[in-house]
């Protein structure tokens, strides 16, 4: 199965002109093998449209895209705390622009979406919001899914797909104030946290990050939306995981946790 264009038109965050691109599965040692789904700018690259604030089509007001800088000249905007390493979405960006991959013609008829995806596990929004692409491309993509994860951040964006979509996917936090506030509308979140004893009695630590867990993603498969289940808190990782402290003064987290996490070592 090769890579496929499941959507090219106006991001409904702002509406400038997205892309999606689905991949089928992909071995990951956090993720497992499950397929992904690339929400990508039309029309700059990953790392341009980052550090010049372009991003905004697809990632919305997501607090991890870091601070605009039109002086630099090159890299990723300064302070950025996302995950996600851009030379991955850039990757698929290029091979976009270069024609690589076919696009899927489905119009009002999502089936033939629903046979892209059939049987998969599957990753939305492995870069970019999902909020950010009609609601019915990922009801088509998972209709006939195995399984499926997904967040957002956009729940304050009225613009977006986020009201017909924020059942079956976990809404990002980075404050308990913000999740139980998200708690009260019988939604799931998924928060980034400091330090493991800032936890809830309603969230459970993401099994995929606890040391020496091999759990995946792909076998866990609670980040779907699910309220039948707790929600889930992440201790801050990856390429961002640096800029957390900046982020945590910016969100208010108390001393106590900013003390400890001056003893990580990232």
């Amino acid at each position: 199965m090769t890579s496929t264009i499941i959507y090219e038109g106006p991001s409904l965050i702002d509406n400038e002109p997205i892309v999606v691109i689905y991949q089928p599965q992909g071995r990951n040692p956090k993720i497992g093998n499950m397929g992904q789904t690339w929400i990508l700018s039309s029309k700059i690259d990953p790392i341009t449209a980052n550090r010049t604030g372009q991003d905004h089509s697809i990632c919305g007001n997501c607090p991890h895209k870091g601070i605009v800088d039109p002086q630099k000249k090159k890299g990723m905007a300064p302070e950025r705390s996302c995950y996600v390493n851009p030379m991955a979405p850039l990757a698929v960006y290029k091979a976009y622009k270069k024609g690589n991959y076919k696009k899927l013609n489905y119009g009002n008829n999502l089936q033939p979406l629903a046979m892209l995806g059939a049987g998969q596990d599957i990753r939305i929004g492995s870069y970019g919001d999902p909020s950010a692409v009609p609601a019915s491309v990922w009801h088509g993509l998972l209709r006939w899914a195995k399984s499926h994860t997904g967040y957002t951040h956009q729940a304050n964006i009225k613009t977006s797909s986020y009201d017909y979509i924020k059942n079956i996917l976990m809404t990002s936090c980075e404050t308990l104030e913000q999740a139980r506030k998200a708690w009260d509308k019988g939604l799931r979140t998924f928060r980034t946290i400091l330090d493991i004893s800032e936890i809830s009695d309603n969230e459970k630590l993401c099994p995929a990050t606890i040391e020496g867990s091999k759990t995946t993603c792909e076998k866990c498969n609670k980040c779907n939306g699910d309220n039948t289940f707790k929600s889930i808190a992440i201790v801050v990782h990856g390429n961002g995981a640096k800029y957390a402290r900046g982020q945590a003064w910016k969100h208010g987290l108390n001393n106590t946790i900013l003390a400890r996490w001056n003893m990580r070592a990232f």
